[in-house]
């Protein structure tokens, strides 16, 4: 082999070992990019729940004090706010209210204004009335209920931080608790 052929062979092999370690550099570099691992959202991705809450945007505050309770006293709790990047949120919605035990509607002045809850609000009834679940009211303002949400014993949820907020939520998770986990 002539010195023409092994110039050839090496400028060869140079460039392929130089894109292998360029490749092998921006994949190194595209892994330390990314953001750090955060936890997993609370929504399990179509897992099973003991508490569906359902609520208008405007109410999300009251909403996530809620989930975050309910949590808290060790129940599975579905809220629309944490489902993940890159999922569809109607769908998400719609496997959750089918997998979920119990729904709680926060009912407030924007609630029955709000097309989508009311759609939820029509789920929660049909599977209370089908499917043996439970539906709970929950007052967040003071607003009259609608007839078919009148009929059940709603929770008082209008005041945080009261007595009466505490009473109503205790009840609230007495009566959405797994029976198995029932002291």
């Amino acid at each position: 082999m002539g010195l023409e052929a092994w110039g050839l062979v090496v400028g060869v092999v140079g460039t392929i070992a130089a894109i292998v370690s360029t490749g092998i550099e921006v994949r190194g570099r595209r892994v330390r990019r990314r953001a750090p691992a955060l936890a997993p959202p609370p929504v399990d991705g179509g897992g099973s729940y003991d508490v569906f809450v359902s609520y208008a945007e405007s109410d999300s505050e009251s909403a996530r004090r809620l989930a975050d309770r309910l949590r808290a006293e060790g129940l599975r709790t579905f809220l629309a706010e944490w489902i993940g990047p890159g999922l569809v949120e109607s769908l998400e919605k719609e496997a959750a209210l089918s997998s979920s035990v119990n729904g709680v509607l926060l009912f407030s002045t924007a609630t029955m204004n709000d097309p989508a809850i009311r759609d939820e609000y029509a789920a929660l009834l049909g599977r209370a009335h089908t499917g043996g679940r439970l539906f709970v009211p929950a007052l967040v303002e003071d607003v009259e209920l609608p007839p078919f949400a009148r009929i059940r014993r709603p929770v008082d949820l209008r005041d945080p931080g009261s007595a009466q907020f505490d009473r109503s939520l205790a009840l609230l998770v007495r009566a959405v608790r797994p029976r198995s986990d029932a002291p």
